[in-house]
Formats: C-alpha cells, structure tokens, sequence
C-alpha cells in the first residue's frame, strides 16, 4: 500500500464563528481555511483569551528530528492518533512518512475512517458487539483497508466470535498479541499464556490473522525510580516471539513487533532492532506526543534519556503548545488568578508552568516568580514571588504537561508563527 492521502477539504471548509471557544464573537462565520486572512495576532488581543495555540516552527522542528530518528534506526511509526485527533495533523504525519496511525477505541477509529485513512492499528482490545461489527463493516467494505487490534484472552477471542454470528468477513482480522507487565495494564503476563492465545488464533484462519506481538511500556510499575523496568519489560517480550512457532508466521510476509509511546521509545527500539527472525520484522513505535511535545512530564522524560548514558536517545524536542490567558484578579498579596481552568488546560500530569508574561501597549516583561498551585473549572491559581509586578489584564504564556488531555480540551486551535501571527487552524475530534 503507498501513500495514504486524507480528504481534510471538509474540515478546512468547515465554518467557524462565535460558538466556537477561541474565536472572537464579533466574527462573521467564516471557513477555516480562510483564517489567515483574518490577519490575527494573539498578542494584539485579536482573539479572545484563554487559548491554546501550536507553534508552527516547533511542530516543523519535532517532525523532521523524529523522521530522521526513524530513518537512522530502520522504525516505523503509527502515531497514536488519541494524542490529537485532528486529521489534519494525522495528514501532516502521514505525509511526512508515519506508517499507520494507531488509535485507542472505535469511536477514534471511525474517525480516522471517515477522513481516509487506510492503515490503523487498535492498541487495544476490541471488545463488543457494537465494535466488532463496526470494525468488520470497514473491513469488508474496503479491501484496501488495513486493520491490526490487541488481542490479550482466549476470552476476547470468544468475544469477537460471538459478536460475529451470522455475519461474514471477506478478510480475517488482523490480531497482534499484547503483552503485558505483572502489576501493569492489559497484556498477557508470560510465554505459556502467549502461546495458547495464538494457538487458538490459528485455529479461527476465517475469522483471525496472527500478524506480530504489540506492547505499551508506558505503564508498567517501577517507571518513576528508574526506567530499568522498561528494558527487562522489553526483553520479556523478545523471549516470547523467539518461542512463538514459525507455523504461526510463516506465511506472513513480515511479522509486526510494536510498542514505544513517547517517554521510553528509544529503549523498546534498541531492544526490538535486535530480534532476528525467518521473515522481515517491522519495528513500529506508537509514540504520539513528539509532535508537539510540552513543558511538563515528556519533557522531564526527555531530559531524563538525553541524561541516562545507557539511552540512545541525544536529541530535544521543542514544545509546540502554549495556552494563554489573562491575569484576572489579584486580590491579596502573593496571589493571583488567571482566566483559564480544567475547562481548558491538562491538570492530571502536572499544572500549567507560566512562562511568558506580555503587556498589550508595552510589550513582553519579566513572568517573575509564579507558580499555579490549583485549578477550578475557569480559574488558576497562581503563587506570586514577593517581587513578581502582575496586574490585571496582563497577558500570561503557559505550558502544559501531557499533550492528550491538552487536545481534547478544544475542538479549534490556531496555528501561529514565533511573533504569534495566527496562519492556519486546526479541528479536533473526540
């Protein structure tokens, strides 16, 4: 299969006004691939606050550093598609050499469908009548259509049978055993568990194709002492496909070995690279969150690889999301309160971290010393140094910590330049 184009032309027509969270009630409606001739600026207050925007530059900058991650190391990649759902940004990434995109439920993967995309792996167990006959539906109905789930239970396998009664398949489904930690998430916890869900695969060739082993490191215990675990994670993993029999592969034209989210990648393709089997292994990260990166839990993962001399990963990437919001209120001293909330910013992997402060009438000033503390709904708690000047209508530039929880907070973000000239948007779909 070449590459995969996405019909995005229905989003960029779609049309915007007030309604929608960042975007001026004083607009007329008007479609988004005409925003640039708004000629907005953000620091110009064209565009209501709180909002989130993606740096331009950055998004470039962290596309081509992992692209060139890729290529040097022979990997694939299938970004996670729930980090953004935006099919614009799954179009960009796809054009710029991703594999698939990786989805988390149905629900994401009929909307990848929907906009074109011909490869997408369920890193997760497909479970339910609904579901199943969904994914079956696509399957059928498009032979181009290419579609791997976790499969983790001679019980999920039932599953599936049953939610399938009566109904053909012009194609079997793609399966991938997962494998999982003891103490993690989903995923089989050893070699003899491993073996009897293929086997039972095997036996259902009408219904099922084994078609490689996937993995998620980013959740096994012991990751915030050390990233140790990940490795003897991965080498569990490696111990199981070399005891897989080559009759459950043999005619497969390449054996999928997937895993690596954003924190640990490096890790799980040093690991993987070194399988060597009868048939060519594709080595496919899932990571999501390179694209934009952010100012909290990836970057201090990133930090803490640049730092491990055991890594093999050296490079930065840039973050890409910023969330700005006035200050509000300062009602008593060393406290202040900024125009955005859990309605609007990620809080379950860290607060926002201000770091730019802007004046309208006089420019950028130092942020001072501040520190959100708390979050309701529409409001920020902010600490403020003895020294830190903020007043009210100040303009405040945050980032965030976890990019998943950041998307799904807004169905529109602009795209702006590094002088925040807002050239481009982008819809969300969750």
């Amino acid at each position: 299969m070449g590459f995969n184009t996405l019909n995005i032309d229905p989003i960029r027509q779609t049309f915007l006004d007030g309604r929608t969270k960042g975007i001026p009630g004083t607009s007329e409606p008007f479609a988004l691939d005409k925003i640039a001739d708004k000629n907005w600026n953000v620091l110009r207050e064209d565009m209501p606050l709180p909002l989130m925007v993606l740096k331009r530059a950055n998004l470039d900058y962290n596309t081509d550093l992992f692209a060139n991650y890729l290529r040097i190391n022979d990997l694939s990649l299938a970004p996670h598609g729930k980090t953004t759902m935006s099919p614009q940004l799954f179009d960009e990434q796809l054009r710029c050499g991703a594999w698939g995109i990786t989805a988390a439920t149905v629900n994401q993967i009929q909307v990848m469908r929907k906009y074109g995309i011909n490869r997408i792996v369920l890193a997760n167990q497909l479970i339910g009548k609904s579901n199943v006959q969904t994914v079956v539906s696509e399957i059928n109905a498009d032979p181009e259509f290419e579609f791997f789930c976790f499969v983790d239970s001679i019980g999920q396998i039932e599953n599936i049978e049953r939610s399938l009664h009566g109904i053909p398949q012009n194609r079997p489904i793609g399966v991938l055993v997962e494998v999982g930690a003891m103490g993690g998430r989903t995923g089989l916890r050893d070699r003899s568990q491993a073996l009897a869900v293929i086997s039972e695969i095997s036996k259902r060739p009408d219904r099922f194709k084994f078609c490689g082993v996937g993995a998620f490191e980013g959740a096994i215990p012991g990751l915030d002492k050390s990233a140790t675990p990940v490795a003897i994670y991965a080498d569990l993993i490696l111990d199981i496909v070399r005891a897989i029999p080559q009759s459950a592969y043999h005619d497969l034209d390449e054996f999928i070995l997937t895993g690596g989210g954003s924190s640990h990648f490096d890790i799980i393709a040093e690991r993987f690279k070194s399988l060597d089997m009868s048939i060519p292994v594709r080595v496919l990260l899932r990571s999501g969150c390179y694209l934009t990166n952010d100012h909290g839990a990836y970057r201090s993962a990133q930090e803490d690889a640049r730092l491990d001399p055991s890594r093999q990963w050296y490079s930065e990437f840039r973050p890409a999301l910023e969330v700005w919001s006035y200050v509000q209120s300062v009602p008593e001293p060393h406290l202040g309160f900024l125009t955005m909330g859990k309605r609007d910013v990620p809080f379950d992997a860290g607060l926002p971290v201000p770091f730019k402060r802007f004046r309208p009438g006089s420019g950028f000033m130092d942020v001072g010393e501040c520190e959100i503390f708390n979050t309701n709904d529409q409001h920020a708690y902010v600490r403020l140094g003895a020294d830190t000047s903020w007043q009210v209508g100040d303009m405040i530039c945050s980032g965030i910590s976890h990019p998943c929880t950041a998307f799904d907070k807004w169905r529109f973000m602009p795209i702006v330049t590094d002088d925040y000239d807002v050239i481009d948007g982008i819809l969300t779909y969750f």
